[in-house]
């Protein structure tokens, strides 16, 4: 299912001296099955966009489509919009708050008004889809490292079966390792279960090994929208966003400099192996 964005702005604290024009404009179609990488600095909109698109934020103007139907029409159905539009949010281990990992999972799927039945099984599923071992479903969750506490967060929005997972920095603060172990399972989500990914995050080695398509936002606006290695060509306006480009890009831009015959466009780790390999074989 597609989700439209017309027109949308989002002013806080409208008609007062203190309002904050957050989204400026936003036109955005997001297409079933994508996998979208949504980056800027700081300040820029992009916590308060994905809190629009399950309607946990109204706009101040504009439309919301989900499926066709706007999601803040009168009567919609906002609880159940949230089943099929899962939101984890950054740091999401500090909303654990059951006595164990299972019951804590168990909390979504139990306000969606299922029975019990169905809404253990679909713990389970998702315990085990992020990799949680049996032995820690009766654990409290503060017992687990932040990289686990991490999995059980994302099983507890993955076990509403949403058509659309958004994650707000889902590796911050991890370990190199756990960094690793998230993304992994996310691309996983996506290839197995056709999930449709919203990846929100300040790395732009992330979102180039990762994502299939690049929003850039600044100052409420969307500045880039297309595939990575496009958006990257724009170095310069990158960096003056305080974003830059993935550090294989850098790499790569350096050897074009000094003679050698590569893509200095290149922003996956493995394809540069590939040239550089190609190289040192010539």
């Amino acid at each position: 299912m597609s989700m439209t964005l017309d027109h949308v702005n989002c002013i806080y604290s409208a008609d007062t001296n203190h309002s904050v024009h957050a989204l400026k404009d936003i036109c955005l179609t997001i297409n079933d099955g994508e996998f979208i990488g949504l980056i800027g600095h700081t300040g820029c909109g992009k916590s308060t966009l994905v809190q629009h698109l399950n309607g946990l934020l109204k706009p101040t103007s504009g439309q919301i489509l989900f499926d066709g139907e706007d999601i803040n029409a009168k009567g919609y159905d906002r609880k159940a919009l949230r089943g099929k539009v899962g939101l984890v949010f950054q740091y999401p281990e500090h909303q654990l708050f059951e006595a164990d990992v299972f019951s804590d999972v168990c909390f979504g799927p139990t306000n969606l008004g299922l029975d019990r039945k169905e809404v253990e099984l679909r713990a389970y599923e998702a315990l085990k889809s992020v990799g949680v071992d049996d032995d820690d479903f009766y654990n409290s969750p503060f017992e687990l490292s932040g990289g686990q506490k991490r999995r059980v967060a994302i099983a507890g929005v993955l076990a509403m079966k949403p058509q659309i997972l958004i994650l707000d920095e889902p590796t911050a603060g991890l370990d190199p390792q756990g960094r690793v172990e998230i993304l992994e399972l996310i691309s996983r989500l996506h290839r197995d279960e056709h999930m449709t990914i919203i990846l929100v995050s300040h790395s732009m080695d992330d979102v180039a090994d990762y994502a299939e398509r690049l929003i850039v936002m600044e100052h409420g606006q969307i500045a880039y929208d297309d595939v990575p290695g496009e958006v990257f060509k724009n170095v310069r306006e990158l960096e003056r966003m305080d974003l830059g480009v993935p550090e294989v890009t850098y790499i790569m831009r350096a050897i074009k400099r000094i003679g050698y015959e590569v893509d200095e466009t290149t922003t996956k780790v493995d394809d540069a192996v590939e040239q550089i390999l190609k190289l040192y074989h010539h």
